[in-house]
C-alpha cells in the first residue's frame, strides 16, 4: 500500500507511516491491466521518465477523476525465439526477469513525492482531522486580532496626546513631560492650584528648564498668594533661561503695579520692549501708557563757543531730579526748581534729568551732552614793536583778533607787567587813557587780554631798550659815612658812635655764620652788630639799625629825608604798581653769570600806611651773600629808620619775595 500523506510504498496491514507518523487508511488496488500468472510472481519495478519513450509502451487506462498518473499495462509476454536451443544461463535469467510484469512509478509533480501507476482509490478524511483544521483557523483569527487590538492601544498611548494625557495622569515614566504640563494647565484653569502645581513640579524636575511649566507655576503661585515664589520664578525666567519670553515680563509687571513698584514696573516694561522676541509692540505700546511725561532741556545738547545755562522744563505735578556728572539723577541726583538755570562752563558736561509722579513713577530719563568750547583769543598787540628807543614813549594796547571773526569776542580788559614777571590778571591793568610809559634803560612788556566770554588770551612778549640817563643801582660800595661793613672794627665804630649801652652774644641761631660767634651793641638810637671773623681777631660791623639823624646813608641819604627824593637817588625805570597798594619794581638787573634778578630794588606797602625802600646787592657770583640797604617810611613818607647790613643765604628768599 501507499501513504497517501508522503508516498512512500508501504507493507498491506501497516496502520501508521514510519516516515511522517500519518494514520493509515484502507485502499482498495485497481488491478493493473498486466497479466500477472500467481500472486507469487515476483514484480520488478523501474523508475522511469516518460512512458511514451519506450518502443512498447501503450497507453494505459486512468482511472477518471484520479490525480495520479496513467497507468501504462504491462506489455504482452512475447514468445521467445530460440535458435538451436543453446541459452547462456545469465542470458536466460535476464530475460526471464524482463519477462516479469513491470509496475512503473514516476515521480509527481508538485509536493506529492511518488505514486504508482496503480494508484489506490483515495476515501474522504476523517472527522477528527476537519476539526483540527477548524480550530487553527480561529486561532489564528484570535490572535490576529489581539495583535491589532495591541497596536491600536499603542498607538493610542504613544501617539495621541490624549493617551499621554493617560499615561501622565496613571504616573507612567513613560509619559512625555508635556503632557504633565497639559494637565496643569487644565487644573489651572480649572482653579485647582494645588493640584496643577503637583504636576506642574514633576514637569519642571523632569525638564528645569521648560519655560511652559515654570510660567504656569508663577501663575498658581499668584493665584495662591505666594508672590516672592512667583517673582523668583519669573526672574529666572527673565535673567537665565529665556529672556525672550514676554509671559515672564507681562506677568511680573502686573506683579509689581500690584504692590506699587512703579519705577520696577517700568523699568520692567523697557527690557521687555527691548528683549521680548514677540509681542514687542504690546510692551511699547504698555511703555507709553505707563510713562509720565518726560521733561525737557531749553538748550539742545551740541558745541557751543561760549558759556550757556540751561533750564529745564518740569511737566504738572512732577519733581524733577537731575545731575551734571553723567551720574543717574534717580539715585544721586539734585531736586531742581523751576526756573532754575545750571550753569555750563567751558569744558564738557553731561546733563541728565528725570522726573517723579506723586505715586513714584519715574518718567523716560533724558541726558544732554554740551561742549563749550571757547577759542583762545589771540595775543594783544602794542603799537611800538620790539626794538631801541631815543626816548621814553607810551604803548597802547588792542586786540589781536579780527573783529570780523565770527568766534571773535570782544576784550575787556588787558593786564601787564614791565619787569618781566608774565603776565596774569595780578599785573597792572592797562589804562587807555594813560597808556604804557615805558622805563629808561631794558624792560620787557608782557601782556594779556581778557575776552567778553571769560576767556584769557595768549601773552604778547616784547623788548625796548630806551636810551637815557641812568643813575647807578645800589652796590656794596655804597656805605654809611665813616663805616664800612665787614671791615669797621669796633673800637673803631665806639670811637665814633660812644660805648653801648649793653654789649652781648647773640643766640647762635642769629650769629652771621654758625661758624662765626656774633654780638650785639645796644644803643638808644638802635643797635649794631659785629662778629668775629677768627679766633682772637677784633670783632668787625656786619649789621646797622639806626634810627640816628646825625647818620649819613649811602648817596647823602638821612633820617627824616622825603622817600621819593630817596628813590631818585637810585636807579628808577618807572614801573607802574603791581597792585592797587602801591607795590611796585623799581629796578632788577640779572648778571652774566646769574640769571637771576641778582640786583633789584622795591617799594612796598608795610601796612598801617607805611611804606619801605629796599635795595640788594650779590655779594659774589653765587648768591649766597647779600648786602641790603632799607629804608622805612612813616605815614608822611618820610625816612624814619635805616637798616644796613650784610645777610648770608636767607638774603635770597627776602630777594626772591621782593623780585
Amino acid at each position: 500500500m501507499i501513504c497517501p500523506n508522503c508516498g512512500r510504498e508501504l507493507a498491506d496491514g501497516v496502520r501508521v507511516c514510519p516516515s511522517c507518523s500519518a494514520v493509515q487508511r484502507v485502499f482498495r488496488r485497481r488491478s493493473a491491466e498486466v497479466n500477472i500468472d500467481a500472486p507469487e510472481q515476483r514484480v520488478r519495478v523501474e523508475r522511469r521518465t516518460t512512458p511514451e519513450a519506450r518502443p512498447d509502451a501503450q497507453a494505459r487506462p486512468t482511472r477518471q477523476g484520479s490525480s495520479s498518473s496513467p497507468v501504462r499495462p504491462a506489455k504482452a509476454q512475447q514468445p521467445r525465439k530460440t535458435g538451436s536451443g543453446n541459452i547462456p544461463v545469465g542470458l536466460r535469467v535476464q530475460d526471464e526477469k524482463r519477462r516479469e510484469p513491470v509496475r512503473e512509478v514516476r515521480r509527481a509533480p508538485g509536493r506529492t513525492k511518488r505514486k504508482l501507476d496503480a494508484s489506490p482509490a483515495m476515501l474522504a478524511p476523517p472527522i477528527y482531522q476537519k476539526s483540527h483544521k477548524k480550530l487553527g483557523r480561529i486561532i489564528w483569527a484570535i490572535m490576529l486580532l489581539l495583535i491589532f487590538v495591541t497596536a491600536a492601544l499603542c498607538y493610542f498611548m504613544m501617539g495621541t496626546e490624549d493617551g499621554h494625557i493617560l499615561m501622565a495622569q496613571w504616573d507612567w515614566e513613560l509619559a512625555p513631560t508635556d503632557a504633565y504640563v497639559t494637565i496643569g494647565r487644565n487644573l489651572h484653569d480649572q482653579a485647582y492650584f494645588t493640584k496643577s502645581l503637583e504636576k506642574l513640579k514633576i514637569a519642571v524636575e523632569r525638564e528645569p528648564d521648560n519655560v511652559d511649566a515654570l510660567v504656569l507655576m508663577g501663575q498658581d503661585y499668584t493665584e495662591l498668594g505666594r508672590i516672592d515664589e512667583a517673582k523668583a520664578i519669573y526672574e529666572t525666567l527673565i535673567n537665565d533661561i529665556a529672556p525672550n519670553h514676554p509671559a515672564a515680563y507681562r506677568n511680573l509687571i502686573k506683579i509689581y503695579q500690584s504692590e506699587g513698584y512703579n519705577a520696577e514696573a517700568l523699568a520692567l516694561m523697557k527690557t521687555a520692549s527691548e528683549n521680548a522676541s514677540t509681542n514687542s509692540q504690546e510692551f511699547e505700546v504698555m511703555l507709553r501708557e505707563y510713562t509720565p511725561t518726560a521733561p525737557s532741556f531749553n538748550m539742545q545738547e551740541g558745541r557751543y563757543n561760549k558759556e550757556i545755562d540751561v533750564i529745564i522744563t518740569v511737566p504738572e505735578g512732577q519733581t524733577v531730579y537731575y545731575s551734571v556728572d553723567g551720574t543717574d539723577p534717580s539715585e544721586s541726583g539734585m531736586v531742581y526748581e523751576a526756573g532754575t538755570k545750571i550753569h555750563v562752563p567751558e569744558g564738557k558736561m553731561t546733563l541728565k534729568a528725570i522726573g517723579f509722579t506723586d505715586n513714584g513713577t519715574p518718567s523716560e530719563q533724558i541726558s544732554a551732552d554740551y561742549a563749550v568750547i571757547i577759542p583762545t583769543p589771540s595775543a594783544p598787540k602794542a603799537n611800538i614793536a620790539s626794538g631801541k628807543l631815543k626816548k621814553a614813549v607810551k604803548v597802547a594796547l588792542r586786540s589781536g583778533d579780527d573783529p570780523k571773526d565770527p568766534n571773535y569776542s570782544p576784550i575787556v580788559a588787558f593786564y601787564y607787567t614791565l619787569d618781566g614777571r608774565p603776565a596774569t590778571t595780578d599785573g597792572t591793568l592797562y589804562d587807555p587813557e594813560e597808556q604804557i610809559q615805558l622805563p629808561i634803560g631794558k624792560c620787557e612788556l608782557r601782556a594779556i587780554g581778557i575776552a567778553e566770554n571769560g576767556k584769557q588770551s595768549y601773552e604778547m612778549i616784547v623788548t625796548y631798550d630806551v636810551e637815557g640817563n641812568l643813575k647807578r643801582m645800589f652796590r656794596s660800595e655804597d656805605t654809611f659815612k665813616g663805616m664800612e661793613l665787614y671791615s669797621t672794627t669796633y673800637s673803631r665804630f665806639t670811637k665814633n658812635w660812644g660805648t653801648p649801652s649793653s654789649y652781648e652774644v647773640l643766640p647762635v641761631e642769629e650769629w652771621y655764620s654758625p661758624e662765626m660767634e656774633s654780638y650785639e651793641a645796644v644803643y638808644d638810637w638802635g643797635t649794631a652788630r659785629f662778629l668775629i671773623k677768627k679766633e682772637g681777631a677784633n670783632p668787625v660791623l656786619y649789621a646797622l639799625d639806626t634810627t640816628n639823624t646825625s647818620m649819613t646813608a649811602p648817596r647823602s641819604t638821612k633820617i627824616g629825608m622825603d622817600g621819593d627824593d630817596v628813590v631818585e637817588k637810585f636807579r628808577d625805570l618807572g614801573y607802574p604798581d603791581r597792585d592797587d597798594l602801591g607795590n611796585r619794581l623799581l629796578y632788577n638787573y640779572s648778571s652774566e653769570t646769574v640769571t637771576e634778578n641778582t640786583m633789584f630794588g622795591t617799594y612796598q606797602f608795610e601796612g598801617d600806611g607805611r611804606y619801605a625802600i629796599h635795595y640788594y646787592y650779590p655779594i659774589g657770583d653765587k648768591n649766597e651773600i647779600f648786602a641790603e640797604l632799607s629804608y622805612y617810611l612813616d605815614e608822611d613818607k618820610k625816612v624814619e629808620r635805616i637798616v644796613w647790613q650784610r645777610y648770608m643765604a636767607e638774603v635770597t628768599a627776602t630777594a626772591e619775595s621782593g623780585s
